[in-house]
């Protein structure tokens, strides 16, 4: 297999995303507060395979799709540089190593029960997600559903303040599935007679973007609850568990709430659609809400394992950016 091969696979597995496959240690952290270094390796590299299998399954759903879209012919999938049963033997590598890791290294019935419903679920989206209305729903619980099995590899006594960052990961996904992924494929979603929510509340975009006010409540009522729980635990942890949170993780939590708010109200100013200026404004919004999750961790965990967790993704997608395109971003042809 010569190099330009290699690429190609890289593409199609979006190697350069799969530095934010630390869902489950979330999860882990969240219970002990710190883990072995074979403990969190082990859970990263599921989650890579994890976040693998899923995004080679939509490109293999949504191939004749994706041929008729001149902004996606740069997919090795529509180039045909990539076949589609290759695409198809890669996800069933990943079952296999989804399931065999977990079980070799993790032989407890209840976390790989947990895993086999997230794996499920998430399955079940990419195959027929958009083909019905609020399938957005099942992609944020088999996310969530990981995350729990991260933490369930460490204790099944599941404590308030896992459960509380498994929410927040749900309504996170959440967002971003609903509100941002809808606003940046609304224009593919209804030429393609795709069932998403953005579609349904009106959302369009052509030479104007228009987004009618029932999809910004919407978004707006996600936000406020996902705000709602990221507070939570500075108030009802302490007071059941005896446990202080630092002070500077209120004033972060509060300034990294706040740009992403002014964020959300960017991205339904714009008035034409733009989908490269759509998609960076989504990038800089969900570093923003996956270092939200990880400053929560922060006094429990420590300093070092929130660090760790922040710089990972980030480290990742430049370096694997650069060496696959030579920027810090994909072309437009590979959004």
């Amino acid at each position: 297999m010569n190099f330009d091969k290699i690429k190609e696979y890289a593409k199609v597995i979006r190697l350069k995303s799969m530095g934010i496959s630390t869902i489950a240690v979330f999860g882990a952290l969240s219970v002990k507060g710190s883990l072995e270094i074979w403990h969190f390796l082990v859970l990263f590299v599921i989650g890579i395979f994890f976040n693998i299998l899923g995004f080679v399954l939509n490109d293999i759903v949504d191939l004749d799709l994706d041929k008729r879209s001149i902004e996606l012919s740069e997919r090795p999938l529509v180039k045909g540089t990539v076949t589609k049963f290759e695409a198809k033997m890669t996800s069933l590598m990943c079952y296999i190593f989804i399931f065999g890791l977990g079980l070799f290294f993790f032989r407890d019935i209840l976390p790989i029960s947990i895993l086999v419903l997230s794996v499920v679920f998430g399955s079940l989206y990419d195959v027929w997600g958009k083909r019905f209305l609020g399938s957005d729903f099942v992609l944020s619980g088999s996310i969530a559903f990981f995350c729990l099995f991260g933490a369930l590899t460490v204790s099944h006594e599941i404590s308030a303040f896992t459960i509380i960052i498994v929410i927040i990961i749900f309504y996170h996904v959440l967002f971003f599935n609903i509100i941002e992924g809808g606003l940046k494929d609304a224009d593919n979603d209804r030429k393609s007679g795709v069932k998403t929510t953005a579609v349904y509340s009106g959302v369009e975009a052509g030479a104007r973007m228009h987004i009618p006010k029932i999809f910004i409540i919407f978004a707006i009522v996600i936000e406020s609850i996902s705000t709602f729980f990221v507070f939570l635990p500075f108030v009802i942890i302490p007071a059941v568990y005896n446990f202080k949170f630092w002070y500077i993780q209120i004033i972060i939590l509060i300034m990294f709430i706040f740009l992403i708010f002014l964020s959300i109200i960017k991205m339904f100013n714009i008035s034409y659609f733009d989908r490269r200026k759509v998609r960076n404004i989504i990038t800089f919004q969900e570093i923003k809400r996956y270092i939200i999750t990880a400053v929560l961790l922060m006094s429990f965990a420590g300093i070092l394992w929130s660090a760790v967790l922040i710089v990972i993704p980030i480290v990742w997608h430049l370096l694997f950016s650069f060496i696959m395109f030579h920027k810090p971003f994909s072309p437009s042809t590979m959004l």
